[in-house]
């Protein structure tokens, strides 16, 4: 049977993990539980007064038996579902989660109820309906904090992983050969032509890479567009204004220039629009970007041609990419954040909206 066991935790270790909640099934996972289930008994032996040393040494022994068994037992079945536990939303895994321990609490409860009445009056009893209550309550607010930290960590872990990956993939398209390459091939021509023109274009590259590398985790919307607009200047002198053509709507006398935002949220889409809707047409096309502050919230547009039939357009690297966007949204601003995708015959769109204020 210990076999069984250890083989299920196993292999739920070897899979994702359990929604939102941590690393539960592995033998240092079940004694860092253990650990804490220890101090939260002690935590209860205090707060409950004993007539003497002993009493209190007996009340911690006790107390720390039921603490360990409810919560030993509710991991251990957690992990033993995990398979069926992985599939529910956030709430009916709180809802599952609660249960369990519930379940396990009231079986504790009996058998302490058992126990203290065999001892006192040679008698059993199976029920205490204040104890049982009081012992629920106190299980279902402790799984409650304990389930909505886990959460909490979980999606600033997810938060930082989709920032990291977006920072990752932006460096990964910067350092395309072929884009690295042209870059600098465009500034050796222009040093021949037009040297002020050349050290701009070098100091707008320098400046596209910089924002890659940086570490924060909030930039203001000004900062976002100034990146956006070197990378839309140097892909202007790569593919010339003859293919590429910028149309932008936007109010400069209204946009909050200091909204904080996540990083890398408008350049990678015009990036994008470039790479998959301008770039494999012949005649290439014209970028439409839209800003709007409705007043709540800010709205931005990214609309690119429909490249022709056949034509290599990476569509494949396209969703990839806004699924990551999607996904950054949807952790930075929950469903207040919607990303949407409009597709005709001759243009792609892609749109949303972020809150001016969370």
């Amino acid at each position: 049977m210990l076999d069984n066991i250890i083989k299920t935790m196993n292999n739920a270790n070897s899979e994702q993990s359990i929604g939102f909640l941590p690393e539960l099934c592995t033998p240092s996972a079940i004694l860092r539980v253990m650990l804490g289930a220890e101090v939260l008994a002690l935590i209860l032996a205090l707060t409950s007064s004993s007539p003497t040393y002993m009493a209190s040494i007996i009340k911690l022994g006790l107390t720390s038996l039921f603490v360990q068994w409810v919560i030993f037992s509710s991991t251990l079945v957690v992990c033993l579902l995990s398979k069926k536990l992985r599939g529910l939303s956030v709430l009916y895994l709180r809802i599952a989660v609660s249960a369990i321990v519930i379940a396990f609490t009231v079986g504790a409860s009996i058998l302490a109820i058992m126990a203290d009445s065999y001892q006192k009056v040679g008698v059993i009893y199976y029920w205490d309906t204040p104890f049982i209550l009081r012992n629920i309550v106190i299980a279902v607010l402790l799984v409650l904090m304990a389930l909505h930290y886990f959460y909490i960590q979980s999606q600033v872990a997810e938060l930082l992983k989709a920032d990291s990956g977006a920072k990752y993939d932006a460096l990964q398209s910067r350092m395309r050969p072929h884009f690295l390459f042209n870059s600098l091939n465009t500034i050796a021509q222009l040093i021949h032509i037009n040297q002020d023109k050349a050290e701009d274009a070098l100091l707008d590259l320098a400046d596209i890479f910089r924002s890659t590398l940086d570490t924060r985790n909030r930039v203001t919307l000004g900062e976002e567009l100034d990146v956006t607009l070197r990378y839309l200047r140097m892909e202007g002198l790569r593919l010339g204004k003859r293919r590429l053509s910028v149309v932008w709507d936007m109010d400069r006398n209204t946009l909050p220039f200091n909204m904080e935002i996540p990083p890398l949220l408008l350049q990678p889409l015009v990036e994008n629009a470039i790479y998959h809707g301008i770039q494999p047409r012949k005649d290439g096309g014209t970028l439409g970007i839209s800003l709007y502050d409705s007043g709540k919230s800010l709205d931005v547009v990214v609309s690119n041609p429909i490249p022709p039939e056949g034509t290599n357009s990476h569509q494949k690297g396209n969703h990839i990419a806004q699924e990551n966007l999607k996904k950054r949204l949807g952790l930075a601003y929950g469903d207040q954040a919607n990303l949407k995708i409009t597709k005709s015959e001759l243009q792609y769109r892609v749109s949303f909206s972020i809150p001016k204020e969370l």
